[in-house]
């Protein structure tokens, strides 16, 4: 495809980048011919690509810097130095004084992390989409460093063996006519022609046959590609929105079994046991005349066979305990009628939730899907604002980990959810977020008592400091700064925990993340 894309795009003076999420649009256009291109480079994980688009688009321009600072440009040539899915661009911009300058972007389709880099002439980074830190589970690509590939595939031209081939070339070598010298021949010298293939509903663009594949030749690889793509991104929307609507039905289904049976156990509630409490205790009253006597085991006046513990309370008398017991009798009453007056309401609702379910399974198109969902929307949205109160974490140990984001969210954190065994952080005589670690009266392991620092650290104005005092105490030691505005707590018994800010403890906590890059 490189050597294809060479010719076609050779010359191809690029205007604009779209950018939708990690989706991006080269577009320009040839100045001889003045014919339009587009090319569509897809960064998403089981989906990364390249090729030609002729889909129309209506996406904002790309503002990473990366594109803003480069501006238009001109692609000069097109290449991969190996088999590996990493396309290089020769290309040509104008700098701040108008000056031609030449460097490469390399769009890396391959490994754990997807990317567009700039590089110079000398393959010096000068920006990128995604600038991650060198780690042990990737390279580092930060501007001004010299560009390192990552690992490279085995190249089976050279090592001859069956493993390092592509999948689809796998299923030819078994074949009596196959020889090595042959592909690659063919493959190094741009001879081999593409086909579309389809088997069993599944379809593909490959530079051979493959057996038990119908395979069509192609002149235009770009043009079912570009199908290709539309089609699964169309089915993977679908997909999608047809998930988050059975999710929802299945889980309102799941929630009204839980409250059916909770409202049918309290149905099966006999109000006629406080009642027949309530008449003993009168009838039985005589017995406790003696102060010393607090309990008695009487026979019950509806089974005479069992007994009845009759125990007084400190004191109260025998009538204060049957009133006690008919007033406790008339509010079973009126549970049980309340409770049978709900199992018939939700066992309506749970049909008809199971309805909406199977219904939701059922293949429908997107137009549909995005209906029904707007239909649920309000109560959904309800659902994620509850969720996303706080900012929530988990520790190496497994405990939660919750951060306020806000005065009030400090103050609903320390005073109405925390436990009063629970461990809570804030850094030392600085404004910030109140963290709580929910371990209970559990005794956490340092690193879980680090993890919650360096939050408590990150979400304060000291967090670039090199070295930031956390205290932490048990919640039942914080009480609220009396007249103070919301948030403001005083604390005692507390210990202190000097913290240096850990990139890589607060990644493996999802507190941050490698992101696109917002300066070149």
């Amino acid at each position: 495809m490189s050597h294809r894309w060479n010719t076609r795009w050779a010359g191809l003076e690029v205007a604009s980048v779209l950018a939708d999420k990690s989706r991006l649009a080269l577009q320009g256009w040839h100045p001889a011919t003045r014919q339009k291109l587009s090319i569509l480079i897809v960064l998403e994980t089981g989906l990364a690509r390249i090729h030609e688009t002729r889909h129309p688009l209506a996406w904002p321009k790309a503002l990473q810097p990366i594109f803003t600072r480069l501006g238009a440009f001109t692609i000069d040539q097109v290449f991969t130095p190996s088999l590996d899915r990493i396309l290089w661009l020769g290309i040509t911009w104008r700098d701040d004084w108008g000056t031609a300058v030449h460097g490469f972007m390399v769009i890396e389709l391959t490994g754990r992390l997807t990317n567009i880099m700039v590089l110079n002439q000398d393959h010096i980074i000068l920006g990128a989409l995604r600038r991650p830190s060198a780690n042990a589970n990737s390279r580092s690509i930060q501007p001004g460093q010299p560009y390192t590939p990552p690992p490279a595939f085995a190249n089976p031209c050279i090592t001859h063996t069956v493993k390092d081939l592509p999948p689809a070339a796998k299923d030819l070598a078994t074949l009596p006519e196959w020889s090595w010298d042959t592909f690659c021949n063919d493959l190094n010298s741009y001879r081999l022609p593409f086909y579309h293939l389809r088997h069993e509903g599944h379809e593909d663009v490959w530079i051979a046959p493959r057996p038990g594949w119908e395979a069509s030749p192609i002149p235009d690889p770009d043009a079912i590609l570009d199908e290709l793509f539309w089609r699964v991104d169309r089915e993977r929307r679908i997909a999608n929105l047809q998930q988050q609507l059975v999710s929802h039905w299945k889980d309102r289904y799941n929630h009204l079994s839980a409250k059916l049976a909770e409202a049918e156990n309290g149905a099966r509630e006999n109000p006629e046991t406080y009642k027949e409490q309530g008449d003993l205790w009168y009838a039985y009253q005589y017995l406790f005349q003696d102060p010393h006597v607090q309990e008695y085991h009487v026979p019950s006046l509806s089974n005479p066979s069992q007994t009845i513990t009759l125990t007084l309370q400190e004191g109260k008398t025998p009538p204060q305990m049957a009133d006690a017991c008919y007033r406790a009798y008339k509010k079973s009453k009126h549970r049980v009628a309340a409770n049978q007056r709900l199992v018939t309401v939700l066992s309506e609702e749970r049909t008809a939730a199971k309805a909406a379910w199977d219904d939701a399974l059922a293949p429908q198109s997107e137009e549909e899907l995005r209906k029904k969902l707007a239909d649920i929307a309000p109560r959904m949205r309800h659902r994620v604002q509850n969720a996303q109160q706080f900012r929530r974490f988990t520790s190496q140990g497994g405990y939660d980990i919750w951060v306020g984001r806000s005065r009030e969210e400090n103050q609903e954190l320390t005073i109405r959810r925390a436990r009063p065994d629970d461990l809570w952080f804030h850094v030392k005589q600085s404004p910030g977020s109140h963290v709580v670690l929910f371990c209970g009266k559990a005794n956490p392991s340092l690193e879980d008592l680090l993890d919650a620092a360096q939050l408590a650290v990150y979400y304060s104005p000291v967090k670039h400091s090199s070295t930031v005092a956390v205290d932490y105490t048990r919640r039942k030691f914080v009480r609220k700064r009396p007249h103070a505005e919301a948030g403001q707590v005083l604390y005692e018994r507390e210990k202190t925990l000097y913290i240096t800010p850990e990139p890589d403890r607060l990644r493996r906590l999802g507190a941050t993340s490698d992101k696109l890059a917002t300066d070149i």
